[in-house]
Order: structure tokens, then C-alpha cells, then sequence
């Protein structure tokens, strides 16, 4: 807001005034590319540094537009310069075009699914009948790797959601409205319980034990980490402790007086992001959802508006406006964590993941393998299953069957058959 706004569809004073270092990121990035064989190994801010760009340049242009299309948060000014190099110039990762004038010049289209609830139960559905079984309402507490593969399951922690730690159920949020209040944090409880009931898993239900052949972790490293305990060799702990996670939190609310305090709201928008003043390469992140929601395409239309605000980074919590909102307007309040993209985790984690594969008959699926996005997470389990005898599906795809083959080489050291 202010002096430091700019947009991708109007030009606006910043980017008139940043053009001539616009222009000459251009050609930086191509340097960077070409270098990437080291590039990858230093940070976008020590490469931007070097080359004397502004502070204004990288803290309120380069670093909020990568934060906000490839979730790096906080963290963008120390993520590997090759990266960033990709995130502007690999169409099989940008999102958007580098524009030479105004650093971003289109508008992405978007695509939502409908109804995810009801996407996923007929995903569910169809792989019961295929035999698959689902433990709903339960964690894997630990692993037990004898020739078999022994998991112990549990209940899940009653404040656990969608696959995130809740800290506890507390939120830094001033009480007052249904959404943040302890009855809200008390009624989710209460459905997760009903969930495990009805999975017929309770608290008076004792551990199960399963027995596997083998077994891939698809969850983030740190939770493999805890599964693997005292179990783990060498490598899986130095691997898995390397990637750096950092928790965040989502709030879901109907405040619009809160967005137009700290954003440009002009019905356009549909993301927004927000540089701290008093800190400028930390940021909080925006969103309308019913811009972009085709379940609340009705909403918008009668005039209201839900958003989502990401505040980024529990540990820099202190720069935090979360209680700037109005507490009747919080709809829902969710933790869930990130993990780094910093320069370090292609020294420590990346080049070592193929090291971890398959070991003891235990395999590792997810984003952090390589880089935080969908297709890589999806590609990394598909990388798995072809390990273990599948065909890929999507060979006839030239774009996925690319994505495919960089995670195959990368996270396994092996080419696709």
C-alpha cells in the first residue's frame, strides 16, 4: 500500500521508477542460469547484493512476488539464486513470464476445484475398491523395520488438522468472535472425534500394529524424522534434520475494513502481500477467496467477501497485525508449517535424498525432496511407485513426463524405464 504498491495489470509509480533495475534482472537471471552449477549454492540476496541492486528493488518488487506464487515466506531472501533464476524463466515452473519494464505484466488464470470434500470421498471410494484400506483419525506413532516394515498407529491428536500440528489449539488471536473463541477451538475437537469414532478408533482402543513389505513416507521430514526415532542410520537423520520447517498461520475472515487498512483493494486483486514496515523482508500474505472459489462465485456476486490472511513465521510473531481483526469476522484459524527453500537445503538435503531411498525398505515422498510445489510432490510418490515396479502413467504428457524425470533423477539417481 502506499508508495510501495504495484500490480501486474496497471503500471504503477514503483515499477516506473525501478525499470532501469528491472531490465538488468533480466540479464542477471541469465547469468544465474547459466551458472546454476554454483548458483545453486548461493542465496538470490547475496547474488542481488553483489550486483548492487536496490534495497527497494529486491525487499518490495523480487522477494514478495516469489513469496507469494512459490510459498518461500520469509525466507525468499535466502532462497538459492537458481532457484529464483527458474521461477522466472523455467516454463515448466513459472507461473508467469518476466515482463522487462514492469517485472510482471499478466494475470495467470486461475483453476479451483469445485468441491474438494466431495473430490476426495470419490477419490476415497475408489481406491476402497480397489483394496486400498485408510486409517482416518490416526497417526503412525512408530516404525519398527525387521525384515518387515512394522508400524504402530495411534489416535491423532484431537487439536490435529488436515495433516498440521495445531500447537495445542492456541491461537494468537483476542477472543470475542465464533471463530477464534474456545467453543470454536472446542467443537473442531469434538468433530475430530466423531471422525475416529466413526472410523471405530477411540481412546479406549489400543495401538494397532501393521505389518508392510514396504513403505513410503509421504509427509513432511521432520514428522519421518519422529516416526523413524532411535531407528534411523546415519543418513536419514542427518537428511531429514536438515530440512529447516517454520510454522504459520492461516485466518479465514470476512474482514474487509482489515484488508483495506493494509492492502490496495480494488475488486481486482485477487492476491495480496504485504512488506513490514519496520522489517522489510518479512511479509504477510492475502488472499480472496471468493474472487477465485468457484463455490463462493455466489457470494461475491451478492457483494461479500471471504479472504484468507497468512501470517508467516511464528518465531517473527512480534510483527504480526493478526489482532487488527475483527474478532466476529474470523471465520477459521489454522497452523500448518513450511519448509525452507533456502540455499542450504540444496547443499544438505537435495543432492542426499537418493542416499535415503529405499533403505531398509523404507521410501520418502513430498515436496521437500526437491522444491515446494504440487507437481513435485505428486511426482515424487509417482518417482516411488516406478521404484517399485509401476509404470508411469503420464508418459504421454510432455510437460508432467519432464517434472517426472527431474524428480526421478534427482531424488533416486535413476531414469525412467
Amino acid at each position: 500500500k502506499g508508495k510501495y504498491n504495484w500490480k501486474n495489470y496497471e503500471a504503477k509509480p514503483l515499477q516506473e521508477e525501478l525499470r532501469a533495475e528491472t531490465q538488468r534482472f533480466g540479464r542477471v537471471l541469465k547469468w544465474i542460469s547459466r551458472l546454476e552449477f554454483l548458483t545453486i549454492f548461493m542465496s538470490i540476496d547475496f547474488i542481488l547484493k553483489l550486483c548492487r541492486f536496490s534495497d527497494d528493488f529486491r525487499f518490495r518488487m523480487v522477494y514478495p512476488l516469489v513469496a507469494l506464487f512459490f510459498g518461500t515466506g520469509n525466507q525468499t531472501p535466502n532462497v538459492s539464486a537458481a532457484v529464483i533464476a527458474r521461477v522466472f524463466l523455467d516454463k515448466s515452473l513459472s507461473i508467469f513470464d518476466y515482463d522487462p519494464d514492469y517485472l510482471l505484466n499478466q494475470t495467470p488464470a486461475n483453476i479451483a476445484f469445485d468441491d474438494l470434500a466431495n473430490f476426495y470421498e470419490k477419490m476415497k471410494s475408489s481406491m476402497e475398491a480397489a483394496k486400498v484400506q485408510f486409517h482416518m483419525g490416526q497417526r503412525v506413532s512408530s516404525i519398527e523395520r525387521a525384515g518387515k516394515v512394522f508400524l504402530t498407529l495411534e489416535a491423532a491428536l484431537e487439536a490435529w488438522r488436515a495433516g498440521s500440528d495445531q500447537l495445542g489449539g492456541k491461537y494468537p488471536l483476542k477472543g470475542g468472535g465464533d471463530g477464534c473463541s474456545s467453543q470454536h477451538a472446542a467443537s473442531q475437537v469434538k468433530m475430530a472425534s466423531e471422525v475416529k469414532a466413526a472410523n471405530g478408533f477411540t481412546a479406549t482402543v489400543a495401538a494397532k500394529v501393521l505389518e508392510f513389505d514396504e513403505v513410503i513416507m509421504c509427509c513432511p521430514a521432520n514428522v519421518s524424522r519422529d516416526i523413524l526415532g532411535s531407528g534411523a542410520n546415519f543418513l536419514e537423520r542427518r537428511v531429514l534434520s536438515s530440512v529447516q520447517y517454520f510454522f504459520d498461520l492461516t485466518v479465514t475472515h470476512t474482514d474487509t475494513e482489515y484488508m483495506k487498512r493494509h492492502n490496495e483493494v480494488d475488486d481486482r486483486a485477487i492476491y495480496f502481500i504485504k512488506t513490514y514496515q519496520e522489517e522489510p523482508a518479512s511479509l504477510e500474505m492475502g488472499f480472496e477467496l471468493t474472487a477465485y472459489q468457484p463455490a463462493l462465485q455466489g457470494l461475491r456476486a451478492a457483494g461479500e467477501r471471504i479472504y484468507q490472511t497468512i501470517f508467516l513465521d511464528k518465531n517473527r510473531s512480534h510483527l504480526w497485525t493478526v489482532n487488527d481483526l475483527d474478532p466476529g469476522k474470523v471465520v477459521d484459524r489454522a497452523w500448518w508449517s513450511a519448509f525452507s527453500h533456502t540455499y542450504e537445503h540444496f547443499r544438505w538435503v537435495v543432492p542426499w535424498v537418493w542416499t535415503i531411498q529405499g533403505n531398509r525398505h523404507t521410501w520418502y515422498a513430498g515436496s521437500w525432496t526437491l522444491f515446494n510445489t504440487h507437481d513435485i510432490a505428486i511426482s515424487s510418490g509417482l518417482a516411488v511407485a516406478h521404484r517399485l515396479g509401476a509404470p508411469y502413467p503420464f508418459a504421454h504428457n510432455e510437460l508432467a513426463a519432464a517434472t517426472f524425470d527431474t524428480v526421478l533423477n534427482a531424488g533416486h539417481l535413476r531414469w525412467r524405464q
